[in-house]
C-alpha cells in the first residue's frame, strides 16, 4: 500500500487540501493507481470534495459527507452512491470506498492513516456537532429557489 500523501492549506480560501493515491480495482488482481484530492472547504463543512486527478482525461469530482469518510474508517458506512468501510490487515488498515453512479460502480482502495489524520485536522477546525451553525440555510435556498424564496 502506497502511503503517498501532503496535507496543503492554501492561504487563499482556507480550504485544507490531503492529495493521496487511491488504487482503483479493475477486476481480479488488476489495479490502477489514481490521485486524488480530498478538499475540506470550513465554509462547506459536511462536505469533502474529492477530485480525482485523471492525467489522459477529465477531473471528476465526488462530494462526500465528512462524516461518512470518518465512520468509514472503523465501520462500514454510507449508503446508496458512496459506501466506506476498513479492512485489516495485518497491523495495517485500508480504507475501501466505492462509488455508484448511473454508469459505473469504481472500487478504491486506500490507506487509512493519512486519511484519518486529514479527518482530525478538519475537525479541529470544524467540530463535529457545530456544522450547522456555519451554514448559509437562507443563502442556500436563495440559490436553489430564487432570491425572494427564503424571505417568504
Amino acid at each position: 500500500m502506497n502511503s503517498d500523501y501532503r496535507n496543503v492549506q492554501s492561504p487563499h480560501t482556507g480550504s485544507q487540501n490531503l492529495f493521496l493515491t487511491l488504487h482503483r480495482m479493475l477486476g481480479g488482481l488488476v489495479w490502477e493507481d489514481v490521485r486524488a484530492e480530498f478538499r475540506y472547504d470550513p465554509d462547506s463543512p459536511l462536505l469533502v470534495g474529492l477530485t480525482f486527478l485523471v492525467t489522459h482525461g477529465p477531473q471528476v469530482t465526488w462530494y462526500v459527507g465528512r462524516d461518512v469518510l470518518h465512520q468509514g474508517l472503523r465501520t462500514v458506512s454510507g449508503t446508496g452512491d458512496v459506501q466506506v468501510w476498513p479492512t485489516y490487515v495485518g497491523e495495517q488498515t485500508t480504507v475501501w470506498m466505492q462509488l455508484t453512479s448511473e454508469e459505473a460502480t469504481v472500487l478504491f482502495e486506500m490507506s487509512a492513516r493519512p486519511l484519518e489524520e486529514w479527518l482530525d485536522h478538519t475537525y479541529r477546525i470544524v467540530p463535529a456537532g457545530s456544522e450547522m451553525a456555519r451554514c448559509d440555510l437562507d443563502g442556500f435556498l436563495a440559490g436553489i429557489l430564487g432570491p425572494d424564496a427564503a424571505r417568504e
